[in-house]
């Protein structure tokens, strides 16, 4: 089963701004999975990016730690009032 973190974002009054914070964010949480090698998400995603960011996770048990990492992010970039996770486990 594939399993994916799904991070919505609630944005405010500032859409612009939100979205462009939402895509830099996008790009870090980007590196981070290129580098850890566990989780991948598409940079064509993070750049046509509005209000959901999805990243998908090769391994059940690397789900947990995945979302902390995301938690830590969006902590950084001043997101995590805004933003929402939620997992979701796909058939193959």
């Amino acid at each position: 089963m594939a399993r994916q973190i799904i991070i919505n974002f609630i944005l405010g009054p500032d859409r612009s701004s939100d979205i462009h914070r939402i895509r830099n964010f996008g790009e870090d949480l980007y590196r981070h999975c290129r580098n850890d090698g566990w989780a991948s998400i598409s940079i064509a995603d993070v750049d046509r990016a509005t209000n959901q960011l999805r990243v998908s996770i090769r391994s059940a048990r690397r789900v947990c730690r995945t979302a902390q990492m995301i938690e830590r992010l969006l902590v950084q970039h001043f997101l995590s009032d805004l933003a929402q996770l939620s997992e979701v486990n796909q058939r193959e």
